[in-house]
Formats: structure tokens, C-alpha cells, sequence
């Protein structure tokens, strides 16, 4: 059976059964075929046409979820041209997850060569897309050293203007942010060792805590049950801390594992979980850092 692939975009049926045969009908013809797929798989998830079980409609047609991704993100990012006709999946999925801007400049490769994105291999595409995420982490890293020194200087004009109607402050040392791999390592080790530290506090606090409810047992004076009382809170409230202060300890290694390939890789459905979790975890460090932060010493008077 001969099947004309053409530029013009026909409206999709929104009839599974005919959606499912035009697409094991491109599986076997290849080429622009990948584009076909791909616009027909984008069809059928963003109207639903699957009642929610897109996972099981592509293993009942032999299309693993890593391949159909792929399929998809060629749709989305590349046009349907002759200048992609002869180039196998891999190879365009790749040109496709590279920055808009790339897609159809020159770049030069190890061998000195200089080629166009759809004139290069798999490989010599996938060398490319690391010497752009190279280039874009320094640019990067350029950029954040930058942000680093002006808030530097805005902190510095603030703590200046601040020494005029204070007479004197609490000097807090401001954690240097990690600028590479090798770095954030090491503080991580730091922060273990802290926790360490931290499980022995939180294990003496406890005792004090047991030893400080026995006493409210067995007084008989008012005033000493209340102040026994507010100890064992205030025992309980530094438990409380170091719990927290160790769970954040356990989440830092699991956040530091995240590269941006890994965002890029994963499913969107992912992506917007990861990103909703994040949002309300910043919500939560942004209320502590308000409780724990702007406390100051003023003269004739002490605050701890």
C-alpha cells in the first residue's frame, strides 16, 4: 500500500480504531512517517480520546512510552519538511531537545568539521548537545556569580543604612552557595556530621523531657508543676527542631541528584508534580526563614 505523506495538516478523526490503524500504518513506512505518529499520539492525549488509559492503548500497539514520547516531542518541536526526510527517530528527537536557536546552525565538531544539525549523526549530534550544555552551565554559572556580587552590594548598602538608627546588630554569617559538584559534596559530608551531632541532642533532650514528666507527676507545688511543665515544652520544641533539621539533611542529597537532563527527560506530568512540591516547600522556607530571621541586639537590651 502506497501512503503520500504531504505538508498540508488534514483535521485527526477523533475515532480511536482509525487513529490506532493510521499509526501502525506509519510504523512501517518510516521516514516522515516519525512526524505522522507523533502529531497522531499528541491528537489522542490532549483530547482524551484513550478515557485517561494512554499508557495501555500504546503497549496495544506495540508502542513502548519512552518511543511515543520521543515521537511526540518531534511533532511538537520540528516542522513536517523535507529537510528531516531521511533522518531516522534518534536523531531527530535530538535536534528537537536542542535550543530553538541551534536547530539549523552550523556548529563545529572535535573532527573540525562543520556541519548542520540534519547533516550530522547521532553521535556527532549528541556531541554538540554537550558542548551546549556546557557553554549554557557557564553562562550560567557566569550569571549566578554576578547575582551573588550585586546582592552582595545591596546587602552592604542596606547593613550601611541600617547602622544609622541601630546602635548595634547580630552579624549573621550568610552560607556560601556551592558553585560546583566537588563543593556541594563536601557540604553535604558537613551536613551529616551535623546530623550526627544532632541525633545525640535530640536523644539527651528526650531524657530530660522523660525525667522532666516524672517530676510533674509527683509535685505537689503548683508553681513547681508549672514551671516543670514549661520545661518539658521547651524540651519538646527542641526535639521538634532537630527532627526537622535532620529530615532536610535527607532531602538535600535526593534534590542535589536532579540534573537538568534528568528535568528535560521526564514526563510533564512529573515535571508539574516535582514543580507544585517545590512551590510548597519554598512557601514553608520562606514562613520559617520570617520566624528564625531579623532578630537584633539593641543596645541595653539582649535578645537570644
Amino acid at each position: 500500500m502506497e501512503v503520500i505523506v504531504t505538508n498540508e495538516l488534514e483535521p485527526l478523526s477523533t475515532d480511536l480504531t482509525k487513529i490506532t490503524t493510521e499509526i501502525k500504518t506509519y510504523q512501517s513506512i518510516g521516514g516522515q512517517a516519525i512526524f505522522e505518529i507523533g502529531r497522531r499520539l499528541n491528537w489522542v492525549k490532549q483530547n482524551n480520546l484513550t478515557h485517561g488509559e494512554f499508557g495501555k492503548w500504546l503497549s496495544s500497539i506495540k508502542l513502548d512510552q519512552r518511543s511515543a514520547e520521543m515521537f511526540m516531542k518531534i511533532d511538537s518541536q520540528l516542522s513536517n519538511s523535507n529537510t528531516y526526510s531521511n533522518l531516522g527517530y534518534q536523531a531527530l528527537y535530538l535536534i528537537a531537545t536542542l535550543p530553538s536557536e541551534e536547530r539549523d546552525k552550523p556548529q563545529k565538531l572535535d573532527s573540525g568539521e562543520i556541519k548542520r544539525p540534519d547533516e550530522m549523526t547521532v553521535r556527532e549530534l549528541r556531541e554538540v548537545k554537550k558542548k551546549l550544555k556546557q557553554r549554557e552551565q557557564e553562562l550560567a554559572d557566569r550569571d549566578e556569580t554576578i547575582a551573588n556580587q550585586q546582592a552582595e552590594l545591596e546587602d552592604n548598602r542596606k547593613a550601611q543604612l541600617e547602622q544609622k538608627v541601630i546602635t548595634k546588630t547580630v552579624t549573621k554569617e550568610v552560607p556560601v552557595k556551592p558553585n560546583d559538584y566537588e563543593e556541594i559534596k563536601a557540604k553535604i559530608a558537613e551536613l551529616k556530621e551535623q546530623s550526627a551531632k544532632d541525633k545525640e541532642n535530640i536523644e539527651y533532650y528526650k531524657r530530660e523531657l522523660k525525667a522532666a514528666e516524672r517530676i510533674n507527676k509527683n509535685a505537689n507545688s503548683y508553681d513547681k508543676l508549672q514551671e516543670q511543665e514549661l520545661k518539658r515544652k521547651k524540651r519538646q520544641a527542641e526535639i521538634n527542631g532537630y527532627n526537622a533539621s535532620l529530615k532536610i539533611n535527607d532531602w538535600i542529597p535526593e534534590l542535589q541528584k536532579l540534573s537538568q537532563e534528568d528535568v528535560d527527560e521526564m514526563g510533564e506530568q512529573a515535571q508539574k508534580n516535582l514543580q507544585k512540591r517545590l512551590e510548597l516547600l519554598q512557601r514553608s522556607i520562606d514562613r520559617l526563614s520570617s520566624m528564625l530571621g531579623g532578630r537584633r541586639i539593641i543596645e541595653g537590651e539582649y535578645q537570644s
